[in-house]
């Protein structure tokens, strides 16, 4: 078998006769949860009875509907019922990892799980970038994906952007979306997630056109345009600040305001609100 051709695994039905080295044959299982699996490499394949996997390796690729999943090798973790029906649970996905489908894709990634049941994403890698459409969210570390409840959660040195608008810098980032097709006011041709508010937590730092805000939290709501920030709150203007506990910026307006914290009395928050500006503004 030449070493560059393509090995193709159709998961729809079990194949009666099985070799447990699989090099250039077709491999045919169950799955009970939907659209079938498909999966190709260039390097063989193999099969572990006894592990209840696949392992497919060089130039890997696996189809499900719209998801496509490409890596160096993957494994295929399967489930059966009497030996007579098989269930691909678990995807996992290791080298040059590549997640795509029709409103978002993953690049950069090390080692990624995919858990099927859950349609739950997990990637890791030191270089990771999850994009729709002028949204990025990327992480040095981590981003996990919970396709079901569209919310997407980026760990480690995390940011997310939208180019023109604002950069939002944390140790731990949560995007909540919207499916676009679920979304009245979309446009037409316009396939993708839209946000939907951005949660900030640990080291929070957002960059906009005029202004440079600081935080211990923040949540950005991306109807409104608000971003609220929680605790030790700097807004940097050129050389100007304004500091205390409690902060609203309209990253639509470019207006930001500096005010008590909303859940402690006004006592307590007496003074905290301050301001430096340079003497010749």
């Amino acid at each position: 078998m030449a070493k560059n051709k393509k090995i193709r695994i159709l998961l729809l039905i079990l194949f009666v006769s099985f070799s447990d080295n699989l090099t250039g044959q077709q491999l045919f299982t169950g799955t009970n949860n939907g659209s079938p699996i498909e999966i190709f490499a260039e390097d063989g394949i193999e099969w572990h009875k006894n592990k209840k996997k696949y392992i497919a390796r060089g130039n890997a690729k696996a189809n499900k509907a719209d998801l496509l999943v490409t890596s160096d090798v993957l494994e295929a973790i399967y489930e059966d019922d009497n030996d007579t029906e098989s269930e691909i649970t678990i995807l996992k996905a290791s080298g040059n990892v590549f997640i795509k489908n029709q409103k978002a894709q993953i690049l950069g990634g090390n080692i990624a799980t995919y858990n099927l049941k859950k349609e739950y994403f997990i990637v890791n890698g030191r270089k990771l970038e999850l994009i729709s459409n002028e949204d990025r969210l990327t992480s040095n570390s981590t981003i996990e994906f919970w396709k079901n409840e569209n919310i997407a959660i980026a760990t480690g040195k995390a940011k997310a952007y939208k180019n023109n608008k604002y950069s939002i810098f944390a140790d731990k980032l949560v995007w909540h979306l919207i499916d676009e097709k679920e979304n009245d006011n979309k446009s037409k041709g316009n396939q993708g997630y839209q946000i939907k508010k951005i949660l900030a937590y640990k080291n929070v730092i957002i960059e906009t056109n005029n202004e440079i805000a600081y935080s211990n939290k923040a949540l950005y709501n991306e109807v409104s345009g608000i971003c609220k920030l929680f605790g030790k709150v700097k807004l940097k203007k050129g050389d100007n600040f304004l500091t205390g506990e409690y902060a609203e910026m309209n990253l639509n307006t470019g207006i930001s305001k500096l005010l008590p914290h909303p859940s402690k009395k006004t006592s307590e928050t007496e003074n905290r609100v301050k301001a430096l500006i340079k003497k010749n503004e």
